[in-house]
């Protein structure tokens, strides 16, 4: 996927519309593609991403998910 995909695709996370992604809403994602340890990388996926420490990934930070995401979820970015 291009990275505007994953950007778009990110944003259908957002279960409660509020521009951001938490980590039970990552890993809602994580758990909803088949992925093991969802809790735990929905957890780390949050904390590898969260630049300013408030607990939740906003617009700034979805490139550092994208890179926590190649890297844990095995989704390729070109």
């Amino acid at each position: 996927m291009t990275m505007a995909q994953f950007r778009i695709w990110v944003k259908t996370l957002d279960a409660d519309k509020d521009g951001k992604i938490s980590k039970d809403e990552l890993a809602d994602a994580v758990r909803g593609n088949g992925g093991w340890f969802a809790g735990w990388k929905g957890k780390r996926g949050v904390k590898a991403a969260d630049a300013n420490g408030n607990g939740v990934i906003d617009d700034s930070e979805i490139d550092m998910l994208a890179a926590f995401a190649q890297k844990h979820l095995g989704i390729i970015i070109i």
